[in-house]
């Protein structure tokens, strides 16, 4: 009976093993509604009552700088290179065999050669394929020396030795055949041969100069430090000739798949230490990768801490301050951590990272207790520096006690920094209403230290003062002043628009036109430049003047209006074919846009919808850029949905480590609780790609334990851990975990559930119950076409063992006449099948 296979013909063909399209797809539909942000209202003349320019009294993050730690490079780098030589070599020696002696094609090379050594050259290694060794060196020993068919001759007769167990006389042969230069590539294999038989005979040690001697002949004449693609023998050349660095290293031990435990250890420290190299030569993103790849390894338990350490450093550098956080917190936890040196550090490192991201709580914990460990050892520089930290995190979380009191302590002690302490109690004042007392203070800030460097934040928050108290006149006497003194300080803009808007309000129509375009001319890229450029269109519209807004506005690059409201007509272009699906044409629209418009107002917007169309037309890493500059500015109200997209796109191209990074966030961020159940999910998923089964097996009950989960991330949860016991040879856990995958699910995942049972009854021998299982998913999960072809493969395979060859041909050329996908089941079967006519 041949079965058929009805499969149907709108068959999804990118699966990503098997379901994860199945959790990934669907949210970009999501993605193309919620993209679409609100228009914003046009914005009314500004009076005195709407003037909001509220000082923000958050630390001054220019004046907030943690010191810097420089890792200890103490390493004995000539030793770690021997070990990392000979652990290579040997893993080298093991994935290579013997090099074969040949005899085609010499002729064409040497056609002038002698003719009997042509001919007993190709008779006797025919012979020694044919594994007639007597024979074969009989004929061999009949070629005369003097040319490459000697050569190849000698390395067939090293062979025979070899083959016959006379390893010493294949090492003599092989040797002999080195030392002749008839043929490169002849003298090249002997060489070759010649190092592997050492190692046998003798040790890796000895081996290495042949072998670098065959690597170096192999790469003669090329540049091995040249921008070129790499290979395993090239990497090898670069380790032993000495000129590599420890991530060619990295890539060598990386590309071989059966590292023991002496390799693993070698390769813990060479991961951290050019991870320790990248940091030092602020290469800050490639040290994360390295760190990543050390603190895996639980060889070297205080090794793998530093590894998390200084990864965590590497964040903090990038920005990256909330993984930074983490990745402190989970350095303080482990074990090993606490003896090594920069334990009590890591106190001050999170504490830094925690402040940068607003968790001022958080911050001030930990820099309390990093000032408790330390106590009186501490340098003064750091403790100051401390010491300012805590009184600002105090500040911010309104105990203005608890932060007078490290003020007042840095002002006693004479800090460095005691001007920056007097300045932050006068804001104090302010906040508590002694609005005097505030103004006194300030003033005392300038007076006794006249090179502050606060000098600019004094003269702009005393006449804001007067603004607040309603006192215009002085407050424009003072800003103007202000302005003046200090035309570089970041509180001109600032100061400006307030001074614009005052002067608008009084009539002086334009004075406050002077003042606002001095901001869009000097202050471009600024937020108060957009708020100038709206009082500017105000007036001009109050004097029933449009287009010469327009014309100004479009001269100036800054506004959304062109000939016909020209940026916001070009964006809008590019986000209706954006909301149509037509991606393509997006990215064009999207690129006009930028092309036209340098500094848009819409700049995040744009950049989401060119990176999610790009990703819809199969270029990831142009989506990558557009995305992860959305991702900087975590003010954006896209940052959600960027984090969504750039973890599908990582995802899609198998780069787990940084879709991890994206899902973190996602994960850990209170703000988008929404995505949480698609965040640990895939970061269940991911952790599974990496082999790192504890991490994924933690997601797995996550995901199970969250109460929004739907039924099937429930059970893909179940799937993954079922897989994971069957990598760890938990085979009762996992069939325990399939059958439970298979019962919640109703799609794609219990249809694999279902497959995998029936393969592990079928490693097990229990080909009934294998061909029931598979029957299970044909019939009943027939919409699933590729696990049902799966299933009908491994029907054929049931078929197989129980002696119906004849069943089993007819079911694998059923799958492969119907299955119109195009995965690895045609070429499955295909083998299958070929297999079967040979029996």
């Amino acid at each position: 009976m041949t079965l058929k296979l009805g499969f149907n013909t709108n068959y999804q063909k990118n699966i990503f093993t098997g379901y994860q399209k199945h959790i990934l797809t669907g949210f970009f539909s999501i993605l193309l509604l919620a993209g679409q942000a609100q228009e914003k209202e046009k914005q009314e003349p500004a009076t005195l009552d709407s003037i909001e320019i509220v000082r923000d009294y958050r630390p001054m993050l220019a004046d907030v700088v943690k010191i810097r730690r420089t890792p200890d490079m103490d390493i004995d780098r000539k030793a770690l290179e021997v070990e990392l030589r000979q652990i290579a070599a040997g893993m080298f020696y093991s994935r290579y065999d013997f090099r074969e002696p040949f005899h085609s094609p010499l002729p064409e090379r040497y056609p002038n050669a002698s003719r009997n050594n042509i001919d007993n050259n190709r008779i006797g290694i025919m012979a020694y394929r044919g594994k007639e060794y007597e024979r074969a060196s009989s004929i061999l020993k009949k070629v005369e020396p003097g040319d490459a068919f000697y050569q190849s001759s000698i390395i067939a007769l090293g062979k025979i030795a070899q083959e016959n167990g006379d390893k010493v006389n294949a090492r003599n042969a092989f040797y002999k055949a080195s030392q002749l230069s008839f043929d490169k590539e002849l003298k090249a294999d002997a060489l070759y041969n010649y190092a592997k038989m050492l190692n046998e005979l003798d040790s890796v040690q000895v081996s290495l100069q042949p072998l670098k001697d065959y690597l170096a002949l192999r790469f003669e004449g090329v540049d091995l430090s040249a921008n070129q693609k790499e290979t395993t023998e090239s990497r090898m050349a670069e380790i032993l000739s000495g000129s590599s660095n420890f991530e060619t290293a990295v890539y060598l031990l990386e590309s071989f798949s059966n590292r023991d435990q002496k390799a693993e250890e070698v390769y813990q420290k060479i991961t951290y230490y050019r991870g320790l190299e990248f940091y030092n030569e602020r290469a800050f993103e490639n040290s994360i990768s390295m760190f990543m790849r050390a603190e895996k390894s639980t060889l070297n338990p205080e090794m793998a801490a530093l590894a998390t350490y200084w990864k965590a450093e590497a964040m903090y550098e990038v920005r990256k301050f909330s993984e930074a956080v983490d990745n402190f917190s989970r350095f303080l936890r482990l074990p090993a951590a606490k003896n090594t040196s920069v334990y009590n550090y890591a106190n001050y490192a999170l504490a830094y990272a925690a402040f940068r991201i607003n968790r001022y709580s958080v911050a001030a914990d930990y820099f309390e207790r990093f000032l408790a460990s330390e106590g009186s050892s501490l340098d003064k520089k750091v403790k100051y520096d401390v010491m300012a930290r805590l009184g600002d995190s105090y500040l911010t979380m309104r105990n203005y006690e608890k932060a007078k009191g490290f003020y007042d302590q840095l002002i006693s002690e004479k800090a460095p920094n005691q001007d920056y302490a007097l300045f932050q109690q006068g804001i104090i004042q302010g906040l508590q209403g002694n609005n005097e007392g505030k103004l006194q203070t300030l003033l005392s800030v300038v007076e006794k230290y006249p090179g502050s460097n606060y000098a600019d934040d004094v003269a702009f928050e005393i006449p804001y003062m007067y603004f607040t108290m309603g006192e215009y006149d002085a407050a424009i006497e003072g800003l103007q002043k202000m302005v003046k003194q200090y035309p570089r300080s970041s509180y001109v803009p600032r100061a400006l628009v307030t001074i614009g808007l005052v002067q608008y309000n009084k009539d002086e129509t334009e004075a406050a036109m002077a003042t606002f375009q001095k901001v869009v001319k000097d202050f471009s890229t600024t937020s108060e430049a957009a708020q100038a450029m709206a009082s500017i269109e105000s007036i001009y519209l109050d004097q029933g003047d449009a287009p010469s807004y327009i014309e100004y506005a479009i001269n100036n690059n800054i506004s959304n209006l062109s000939e016909a409201e020209q940026d916001n007509m070009a964006f809008q272009a590019g986000r209706t074919l954006f909301a149509r699906g037509q991606y393509g044409p997006a990215v064009e629209a999207i690129n006009a846009y930028f092309d036209k418009f340098p500094k848009p107002r819409q700049e995040k917007h744009a950049r989401y919808i060119r990176g999610v169309s790009l990703y819809h037309t199969n270029k990831p890493q142009e989506a990558l850029h557009d995305l992860n500059i959305i991702l900087n500015d975590w003010t954006s109200p896209y940052t959600e949905k960027t984090l969504m997209t750039a973890a599908a796109l990582y995802l899609s191209l198998k780069e787990y480590n940084e879709a991890i990074v994206h899902l973190k966030k996602l994960e850990l961020n209170n703000d988008y609780k929404e995505n949480y159940g698609y965040a640990v999910t895939n970061l269940m998923i991911c952790y599974f790609e990496l082999g790192d089964y504890e991490q994924m097996n933690k997601y797995a009950k996550l995901v199970q334990g969250y109460e929004k989960a739907t039924e099937e991330e429930i059970a893909t949860a179940h799937l993954y851990a079922a897989k994971a016991s069957l990598k760890q040879e938990n085979k009762e856990n996992a069939l325990k975990e399939f059958n439970l995958a298979a019962l919640k699910s109703q799609g794609a995942v219990s249809a694999e559930a279902r497959y995998r049972v029936g393969l592990m009854q079928y490693d097990n021998k229990e080909y009934d119950k294998a061909q029931k299982s598979a029957f299970d998913v044909i019939e009943n999960m027939d919409s699933h076409d590729y696990w049902v072809a799966k299933s009908f493969i491994l029907l054929a395979d049931t078929y197989s063992r129980k002696g119906d060859n004849v069943q089993a041909r007819s079911t694998l050329e059923s799958v492969i006449e119907n299955y119109e996908g195009d995965d690895d089941i045609i070429p499955t079967a295909t083998d299958r099948l070929q297999k079967l006519k040979k029996k």
